[in-house]
């Protein structure tokens, strides 16, 4: 496996009040427009009484329940941030149901840095790195697990930022150690107009690209600068 991978994958969430798993169907989202209709199934759909989980070859997952709508797409280079469908999609669907009770919309990056093939180089750029070595480090007769949840406010808008140690395979690779960054920027809907709420959930789906490049400035300059990477890496 290549080494010091950044993997990438974007989810975008709506909450949705008493919505019925049952509405989206690989045929719905064909003949609603809320996707191409060349796009074809990977594997048949997962349908239960609670949810319905749909696999596309193009790599998006899209999984519904009775509570929300759940959209993820994966980015691992060449592809870009630019190619991305799925805000497009989200967005159509809505607006194939305009009359159901919107919530809030999640816009969830998520990143995968790897460190090579130590299986000790997560670890350490956590403990060394993000955070302040000490004795609280050395209680018990293990090496710690660590786990960091962060919140921010950009512009008023939440952001949940939570940092783990991961393992991540590829392509039936052998498992190598990582850090998975993930975020969660939570717009609220609950509060605006009934009739206002489509048109901001639709703007907010328009603006994905906005919280995603916040989300890659802050890890690129705050958590994954180059300076904390060679030296970890030189250890």
């Amino acid at each position: 496996m290549a080494k010091n991978l950044k993997i990438k994958d974007f989810s975008i969430v709506i909450a949705v009040r008493d919505h019925n798993p049952d509405i989206l169907t690989y045929d719905f989202l064909k003949s609603s427009g809320a996707m191409a209709t060349d796009w074809e199934l990977a594997r048949p759909p997962v349908l239960s009484d609670r949810s319905t989980k749909i696999v596309l070859k193009n790599g998006i997952r899209i999984k519904a329940k009775s509570g929300n709508v759940s959209v993820s797409e994966g980015m691992v280079e060449p592809k870009t941030s630019e190619g991305m469908k799925i805000a497009e999609l989200v967005s159509k669907y809505a607006a194939a149901l305009p009359n159901l009770d919107y919530r809030a919309v999640g816009i969830k990056p998520r990143l995968f840095a790897t460190f090579g093939d130590s299986s000790e180089t997560a670890h350490k750029y956590i403990t060394e790195k993000i955070l302040s070595p000490g004795a609280w480090q050395e209680v018990g007769d293990k090496t710690m697990q660590t786990g960091i949840n962060i919140m921010y406010s950009l512009n008023k808008v939440p952001l949940r930022l939570n940092i783990k140690e991961a393992k991540l395979q590829m392509f039936g690779q052998e498992a190598i150690s990582s850090i998975l960054f993930s975020g969660n920027f939570h717009h609220d809907l609950v509060r605006e107009n009934e009739k206002d709420k489509l048109n901001i959930l639709q703007n907010q789906l328009k603006n994905w690209q906005t919280d995603w490049d916040a989300f890659q400035d802050i890890l690129a300059t705050k958590f994954l600068n180059q300076t904390s990477w060679k030296s970890i890496m030189a250890a």
